[in-house]
């Protein structure tokens, strides 16, 4: 089974894909894929080099967040290479349960992939103390990270299962994994 978890920044996607992988789960994590890419990818690097005129994330960062053209357009560079990731990773993973843990969720390559789609939704008060402790940065700068994501609703439209994250611990998330294993795996996991 292909298990996607998406949802804005901050909303507890990554912990979860920590416990799923406890639980014996094999993780895609799009982000440090992205970050590998983006240090790592000859064709990539060039690709944003042309647009954006510099390989510095920070300054790339700045560039984008408040421009959604831009935005889109290191999008549409850099996903295709992130898709290509997914599926050699599911590919080199056949009959394994799989964890796709991707903040965008891209049409082809994650929705037409996964066989159920989980999505972490957290208040919008969490999701700034989570981004301005683990980035140390200031609130406006977390409001604007989460503002330059997709919104909150589309993602609910995607959704499977709507996981709220603002009042969890991991003993939730745990109980959380053994609901879904209980009826969607049905002891099929290896």
């Amino acid at each position: 089974m292909i298990i996607g978890i998406t949802g804005q920044t901050a909303t507890g996607k990554s912990t979860l894909s920590n416990i799923f992988k406890k639980n014996g789960y094999l993780i895609f994590d799009a982000d440090k894929a992205y970050n590998l890419l983006f240090t790592e990818n000859h064709n990539m690097q060039q690709e944003i080099l042309k647009e954006f005129n510099t390989l510095d994330k920070k300054n790339i960062l700045k560039t984008v967040m408040h421009n959604p053209e831009l935005l889109e357009k290191l999008n549409l560079i850099t996903h295709k290479y992130v898709i290509h990731q997914i599926n050699a990773f599911i590919n080199d993973n056949k009959n394994r349960n799989i964890v796709l843990d991707v903040p965008v969720p891209v049409e082809k390559g994650f929705i037409n992939t996964a066989d159920i789609i989980i999505v972490t939704v957290a208040s919008k008060e969490i999701q700034i103390a989570r981004l301005t402790k683990r980035y140390s940065i200031n609130k406006d700068q977390a409001v604007d990270r989460i503002n330059m994501q997709m919104k909150w609703e589309n993602y609910l439209e995607i959704g499977d299962i709507i996981l709220n994250t603002t009042d969890t611990d991991e003993n939730d998330l745990i109980s959380f994994i053994k609901i879904f294993e209980n009826t969607y795996i049905k002891g099929n996991k290896d």
